[in-house]
């Protein structure tokens, strides 16, 4: 090293240094450095305490300044930039940088130890540890006092267990419905304490009271009386509700009169127009802007009906799955002009959204065989076409993509682009064609017809066209579980014209010359999917199973007459794919302080039959890429151990059975950076054997030994209406073998294949 590198080494060295972060700090201040550790006390040798140690760890974890894993391992640029840059007004840039990685310096009083020894006691308290104790310990740094770390102790008391559940004297109606209510299935004798579940059977009790009318029933309404003095570590739990709550309690209420208000945009009450009647509810509008059917079909109830929790529930879900109105306020007050028939007057207050949305999207594709390119979508759509909440949308899509570093620029085969048009209109109801009048108690409940046209052109091999359809239903019953069934699904996919190039690889292997040739799909689909991450939770699941076919129909007519030898038999001079295709995605999300673990599994497999000799090419699966085993190039993984040094372009290599399955950490670096490492595994292999493309069959024996597998790390840059994600893949083992070894055993060959991917929103 050069002398002036070493003096600017030194120089370097000694600025940073000085560059003390707890300097700033007034006397009473210590910057929080982390947590040395925690430990539970088990004296009485309690067994199962695993959920209590993972709750303590979670409630101690506290972010710390420049961490990764909750560790201040990363020097402290965010502590830097806050307290040593200053910001001018006028420079945007400086602004930005301030903005975006400075943090404010977390000390020891945010963090509140004591306070978060108070919750774990409380807490636990409600859990069935009664006589918990839990404090911190303070330990101050020796080399810098203005610096600490907190280390917690919990010494946990024996749990205890309800010994009796009973219900009090049955003096009314509502202790009766108490008593045989399921909260007794749901309390038990044996059961551990907890409060949690305690107020939550308590809160589902009284709305099932409510269901039965009791319109000003509350859960607080219901006395829990627990008896800690029978036995140690035992209680009795004595049920029943509060005595002398008033008469307005204990009545059972029934709807009176139903007025809805619907009201366009900035419109109010005094605009209201027109009034109209519809099975005896009362429909105040400021003009012809909703059908009336349409808010009738979404009440669950009636006049002289019983009041309903539920109802009202469905109620308010239905009318918001509309997705017309932009506020839906329903209100019920009791209607006083006969004290003794105990009525209630419902009022609807419905404001509509705007019927116009303008939609633009912008992606940019990103493809490890050295491809790049953007890729648009503009759409617009009317929210309530026909006056009866039906949505029309006309959108157009557009990409294009070049090779870049590509060695010849006088070969087409250098880019590719995309066109189409889509279109759907969307009814919020099930229509089933030749039937009146149906009208589903769904809570979520939807039709749609949709037409997709679109243009592939990659220049060096082919040009493709595609016409797409489909009547599609979608229902749900429950807020998680969503049900879609597309009875007709017909997709044509024609080669308009083809290079050399690409017909001197397709003429070598049948297999897929078959999957391009045989592209007319003509069948159903349906899918269920599982959903409750849209409320963040310690514990979040996605589940989604499909089942699609395709020419079963069409091949009884079809064969009408022919031999099994002039097959493939043809539907209006196509050849028609017939298959079956099954598909599974599961995904486990563990969410804790600013970070996350997320686990998927990912299977698929479509069998050909009948008709066809291959998967149509649009139906097969592929695997590598930023969604997919990040370390591999997209598309280009398998099938099975086959490959192919010389493999480029567009032949993908593609599939009719595919497994796959992600492990990926995520974490938060700051307000804007968040971090992710990963590892993943998975293939794709052929049902039947292929002679061209030698191991790729699946064998139930031998396919876990033609697993890739590929690990990484990633950036996340959150700018909270779109996510942009770079992760560097890097390939650990091959599914086929190269030296005799199907694992990268040097860190050069590991590193040498690593692959950079650019992609809009999370991976799963």
């Amino acid at each position: 090293m050069r002398t002036g590198g070493k003096i600017f080494l030194v120089f370097l060295i000694i600025v940073i240094s000085g560059c003390s972060n707890t300097r700033f700090l007034t006397k009473d201040q210590m910057l929080y450095t982390g947590r040395e550790h925690v430990r539970i006390i088990n004296k009485y040798n309690i067994p199962k305490t695993s959920q209590v140690k993972n709750y303590v760890n979670s409630m101690t974890d506290h972010k710390v300044n420049n961490s990764l894993f909750g560790k201040r391992v990363l020097p402290p640029v965010g502590l830097w930039v806050h307290n040593y840059m200053k910001v001018s007004e006028k420079k945007k840039f400086g602004k930005w940088i301030y903005k975006t990685f400075s943090t404010y310096p977390i000390l020891i009083s945010d963090v509140n130890p004591d306070l978060r020894s108070a919750k774990i006691e409380n807490d636990l308290f409600d859990r069935g540890y009664f006589h918990t104790r839990a404090w911190a310990v303070v330990d101050t740094s020796m080399r810098n006092p203005k610096k600490a770390r907190i280390s917690y102790y919990v010494e946990l008391s024996p749990p205890n267990f309800y010994n009796k559940v009973v219900i009090d004297t049955i003096l009314d109606n509502i202790d009766s419905l108490i008593i045989k209510d399921d909260f007794m299935k749901q309390i038990i004798p044996g059961d551990q304490f907890n409060l949690e579940k305690l107020k939550t059977s308590r809160i589902e009790l009284s709305r099932r009271i409510q269901g039965n009318g009791y319109y000003y029933f509350i859960p607080e309404f219901i006395d829990l009386k627990a008896d800690t003095t029978i036995l140690e570590n035992r209680l009795d739990l004595t049920v029943s509700r509060k005595k002398d709550l008033p008469v307005s309690v204990l009545s059972k209420y029934r709807i009176n009169e139903i007025t809805i208000n619907n009201t366009q945009g900035k419109d109010s009450s005094s605009f209201m127009r027109n009034t109209s009647y519809y099975d005896s509810i009362r429909i105040n509008s400021s003009g012809d802007i909703l059908k009336p059917y349409i808010l009738i079909n979404s009440i669950y109830f009636r006049e002289g009906d019983i009041y309903s929790f539920n109802a009202n529930q469905n109620t308010s879900t239905r009318l918001n799955n509309l997705g017309v109105f932009k506020s839906v306020n329903i209100t019920y007050t009791r209607n006083l002009a006969d004290s003794l028939s105990h009525l209630l007057d419902v009022e609807m207050n419905l404001i509509m959204a705007d019927n116009i949305n303008l939609d633009f999207e912008a992606d940019l594709a990103t493809k490890s065989s050295g491809y790049f390119g953007p890729l648009l979508s503009v759409s617009v759509a009317h929210g309530n076409t026909f006056k009866g909440a039906e949505r029309l949308k006309l959108g157009l899509t557009g990409g294009f993509e070049w090779q870049w570093g590509a060695s010849s620029n006088t070969e087409l085969g250098n880019y590719s682009y995309q066109f189409g048009i889509t279109s759907g209109l969307t009814l919020p109801r099930i229509i089933i064609p030749f039937k009146k009048g149906i009208n589903s108690a769904k809570l979520f409940q939807r039709t749609s017809i949709n037409l997709d046209l679109s243009l592939l052109n990659r220049t060096a091999y082919y040009k493709m066209f595609s016409a797409k359809s489909n009547l599609n239903y979608q229902w749900s019953n429950k807020k998680n579980i969503q049900h879609s069934f597309s009875p007709v699904y017909i997709n044509s996919v024609n080669v308009l014209n083809t290079t050399p190039e690409f017909d001197s690889v397709v003429s070598e292997n049948i297999y897929i010359r078959k999957s391009f040739e045989e592209q007319f799909i003509i069948g159903s689909k349906y899918d269920f999917t599982y959903n409750n991450t849209l409320t963040v939770r310690p514990n979040n699941f996605f589940f989604q199973a499909g089942i699609s076919t395709s020419g079963n129909l069409v091949d009884l007519f079809a064969g009408m007459g022919k031999e099994r030898s002039d097959r493939p038999y043809y539907f209006f001079s196509n050849v028609y794919s017939q298959y079956l295709k099954l598909t599974t995605d599961f995904r486990y999300y563990r969410n804790g302080y600013n970070k996350s673990l997320v686990f998927r599994l990912y299977a698929g497999i479509g069998a050909p039959y009948g008709n066809s000799a291959a998967l149509p090419y649009v139906e097969q699966f592929f695997s590598g890429g930023a969604y997919s085993i990040r370390g591999f190039t997209a598309r280009y993984l398998g099938p099975g151990s086959f490959h192919s040094a010389d493999n480029s372009g567009y032949i993908d290599q593609s599939g009719d059975i595919k497994l796959e399955s992600n492990l990926e950490f995520r974490f938060d670096m700051s307000k804007l950076l968040k971090g992710a490492l990963f590892i993943e595994t998975g293939n794709i292999w052929l049902v039947n054997e292929d002679v061209n493309r030698p191991g790729a069959k699946f064998d139930i024996n031998t396919f876990y030994n033609q697993l890739a597998v590929g690990t990484g790390f990633g950036l996340r840059f959150d700018f909270t209406f779109f996510v942009l994600r770079t992760d560097i893949g890097l390939p650990l083992r091959t599914p086929y073998k190269t030296n005799g070894n199907n694992w990268l055993n040097s860190t050069n060959k590991v590193f040498s294949g690593a692959l950079f991917n650019l992609a809009i929103g999370y991976p799963f």
